[in-house]
């Protein structure tokens, strides 16, 4: 709990186990944003589509294989349907602040997303620009609301794509009623560092202390491409962003996040999320020298080196949360 002064009292663990008749198969639910294309040309990507597919069918696959009598509901908004709308519209569905037909216009495939259970899992990625102003975050859609000249953003105009974006507040709101076990948020964006800064160091992600409280209590787990100074990359020799192909091209379907002190052949988030945060620095400097090796004249700055932010808790996780089994277990299984 937190106090008024929004400081955490100290963890208290109370495990209830249930009948393992009565124990229902959970559904993990994961929605997928990724956006390329914009409504303004100018703020186009090339990457964000592909690691957005790339995501959800890596994850959809390792959930199939460890919990083949639950359910997998996917749902991906790319491009023109990753509007604002229809991003807190899939995230209202699971919370079940919205019930019933869906808003005209909006994809068919949002009918998926059902209100939560406590057994459920929710793993929400994100894939487009972000950007920080103000000690806020913000999660920028295909809607961008600008149509000028990129490079001639005055206050007025940015004022504009921040009232079309998504904040961290708004995110604290949808989010906080959700009913899981286990929800996981992974942000592949410009200055999305700042979801996880606060002035004061004892609050969670999203400087919130309504969201940062949701993460203790539903066991929250959050990973950021870079911090809220610097850019989050993509590489056209990867076809990905670095933080997407460090967490699913190396780190699942390579199986290094299995840590070398264990290789047990399991996965768990924690580990997922801290190799992707050590893997994406050298990653990108390793893309640098092979540019230099081209004749490519590339000065290192310590700035521009992408350098991902995790946030999770339960020190002494009671449930780890398995997101893969790789390689050959010790038994050979």
């Amino acid at each position: 709990a937190f106090n008024r002064d929004n400081v955490k009292s100290a963890d208290a663990l109370l495990a209830l186990r249930g009948s393992a008749q009565l124990r229902r198969a959970g559904t993990t639910y994961i929605l997928a944003v990724g956006v390329n294309t914009y409504a303004n040309a100018q703020y186009n990507l090339k990457y964000a589509v592909a690691d957005a597919n790339d995501f959800v069918e890596e994850v959809r696959r390792q959930r199939a294989r460890l919990e083949p009598e639950g359910k997998v509901e996917t749902v991906t908004l790319l491009d023109r349907e990753a509007t604002k709308a229809n991003i807190l519209s899939a995230l209202a569905r699971l919370s079940g602040a919205e019930r019933g037909p869906l808003s005209p216009g909006a994809p068919a495939s949002l009918e998926k997303l059902k209100p939560t259970e406590p057994e459920d899992k929710v793993v929400i990625y994100f894939a487009g620009h972000g950007t920080a102003q103000q000690n806020r975050f913000y999660l920028i859609p295909h809607d961008i609301g600008y149509t000028g000249e990129r490079t001639l953003t005055t206050a007025f105009s940015l004022q504009t794509i921040l009232d079309h974006s998504i904040n961290d507040q708004e995110l604290e709101q949808i989010l906080e009623p959700l009913s899981v076990s286990q929800l996981v948020l992974v942000i592949d964006a410009c200055n999305s560092g700042q979801a996880l800064e606060a002035e004061e160091k004892r609050r969670g992600p999203m400087n919130s202390k309504g969201l940062a409280q949701l993460a203790y209590e539903k066991g929250m787990y959050v990973l950021t491409a870079a911090q809220s100074f610097q850019a989050a990359h993509e590489a056209a020799q990867l076809g990905h962003g670095f933080l997407t192909y460090a967490l699913v091209e190396e780190g699942l379907k390579k199986g290094e996040a299995d840590p070398p002190s264990s290789r047990d052949g399991q996965v768990m988030v924690r580990e997922w999320f801290d190799y992707a945060a050590e893997r994406v620095p050298t990653l990108q400097l390793e893309r640098m020298k092979q540019k230099r090796g081209l004749g490519v004249r590339i000065v290192a700055d310590d700035r521009d080196i992408q350098r991902p932010r995790v946030f999770y808790r339960r020190e002494m996780d009671f449930r780890p949360l398995v997101v893969a089994r790789v390689g050959a277990t010790p038994s050979g299984k």
